[in-house]
């Protein structure tokens, strides 16, 4: 019986031992691998905010289109989205790395060994230390039946548990996001800042729900400023630039068919109204593609504005030489301002509303702010200040001064040989002296108050009139026959 026993024990304690043995090969290959992962972290958690203020720099020079103040060319904006990219495949690479959980694994705790037992008068009994078991003496027969050990069975150490699944955040908002009540997809995260910054706040934020993010991202500045009109046109656009990017963009793409059309309309449009803006094709593309994103290619009100900003003085060239002047609407704008005012007696700078510059007035014209006939009219009642009631009343009316002294203004020139008579100043004293409050003078005597001006005297008439006086008096007094 005892051989018995020592032979069952020894088995036990076989087993047992394999079983620790392959426990602690699997504890300390678990052990390892944490330890590896704590590493991978530890240097995770301190290149992360490094490589996030990189790529967000990025993201404003993309969206500004300019860094330092400057304005990047298509082939350096092309390259940062390169460089953009790659630091955000990092950034991924950092938060899963950073989103993993060390491994558990549960053990199996080995079989105590069992102790002995031994047959009583009513049954097997378990010695205790106090009293061992007296041995009875069994007799061994001749031959002693072979007694095949009976093996305990060894208790299958419980499975591992399985390691939970690394779930990807950033995919999950994604999807989230791309729904219908959103319909947002991964570019306009990528591109625009507080959407970014919303999808790092979730994939860093472990205890953040999925329905957490939503109520953000419903409450997020962008995209309630935004129709959903206008967000589907953001993503044309930067899948354009994407395309643009990796050499792709031939021209076929919708966005880039409608931004062609409106900026053709531009150009068409500032020529008409004399805006400079018409001889820069980098301004006339980058306000098309505002107007598209914007949805206001069909604003003539807004697009007018614009272009008006831009009005001013060009320069060009006629026979070799250099000229300077503005074009379009804005030069027949010009040209109506500076007649009203010398054919009511001011200089242009006389009668601009404000204290603005011509250019200002002109753009205020085109951009629709100004009424050119408004200044026009008053215009009229500035020259009107001063006036007899007859010559206020006709500029009332709409006409200009030029046009109540004409007659006045023609008699004068013939009287003092003048060649033009728009040469005669409008405020000249003697001019304005033919019409008084108490009425219009008429022209005979208006001719003999010339006569009497000092100027008459320079005259070939004067000279004549002279010469015949002189010799009538010699003929008076005998010296000419």
């Amino acid at each position: 019986m005892a051989v018995q026993e020592d032979i069952e024990r020894a088995e036990r304690e076989k087993g047992q031992q394999e079983t620790a043995a392959a426990n602690k090969a699997k504890l300390d290959a678990i052990k390892k691998r944490n330890d590896e992962l704590k590493k991978r972290q530890a240097e995770a958690k301190r290149s992360l905010p490094q490589v996030e203020t990189v790529y967000e720099n990025y993201i404003q020079i993309l969206t500004s289109g300019k860094r330092k103040g400057k304005t990047l060319s298509k082939e350096e904006l092309a390259e940062i989205r390169t460089a953009a990219e790659t630091f955000d495949k990092k950034l991924t690479e950092l938060r899963k790395i950073l989103s993993q959980k060390p491994e558990v694994i549960k053990l199996p705790s080995p079989e105590k060994p069992q102790k002995p037992t031994t047959g009583g008068p009513t049954g097997p009994v378990t010695p205790t230390p106090a009293e061992k078991p007296v041995k009875t003496p069994v007799e061994t027969p001749t031959e002693t039946p072979v007694k095949t050990p009976v093996k305990t069975p060894v208790k299958t150490p419980a499975k591992p548990e399985e390691p939970k699944p690394v779930v990807d955040r950033e995919a999950e908002a994604l999807e989230a996001a791309s729904k219908e009540d959103f319909a947002l997809p991964e570019t306009l995260f990528k591109n625009i800042p507080s959407l970014n910054a919303l999808l790092k706040k979730y994939v860093s934020t472990p205890g953040m729900t999925a329905d957490a993010f939503r109520k953000e991202l419903r409450n997020d500045l962008w995209f309630k400023q935004n129709s959903k009109e206008i967000k589907e046109r953001y993503i044309q656009y930067y899948n354009y630039r994407d395309l643009q990017a990796s050499g792709q963009a031939k021209g076929t793409t919708d966005y880039e068919m409608q931004i062609d059309k409106i900026e053709a309309k531009l150009k068409k449009r500032a020529v008409e109204i004399g805006s400079a803006a018409a001889s820069d094709p980098a301004a006339l593309r980058k306000a098309a593609e505002n107007l598209y994103i914007t949805n206001r290619s069909d604003d003539q009100s807004f697009i007018d504005d614009f272009l008006a900003a831009s009005i001013r003085t060009v320069s060009g060239m006629i026979g070799g030489k250099v000229t300077e002047g503005y074009s379009g609407k804005a030069l027949e704008n010009y040209q109506t301002l500076l007649k009203t005012a010398r054919d009511n007696g001011f200089k242009i700078s006389d009668i601009i509303p404000g204290g603005s510059n011509e250019q200002q007035v002109l753009q205020g014209i085109a951009s629709g702010k100004l009424d050119i006939d408004r200044i026009l009219q008053d215009t009229r009642k500035l020259a009107a200040q001063g006036q007899p009631q007859y010559v206020r009343d006709l500029l009332s009316q709409g006409f200009d001064l030029k046009q109540v002294f004409a007659p006045y203004r023609n008699t004068m020139a013939t009287i003092l040989e003048i060649d033009d008579p728009e040469s005669i100043d409008l405020n000249d004293p003697l001019l304005r002296s033919a019409i008084s409050d108490k009425g219009d003078m008429n022209i005979y005597d208006f001719k003999k108050a010339l006569r009497r001006d000092p100027r008459w005297q320079y005259t070939e008439q004067a000279r004549e009139d002279v010469s015949t006086a002189t010799l009538d008096i010699l003929r008076d007094f005998g010296f000419q026959g």
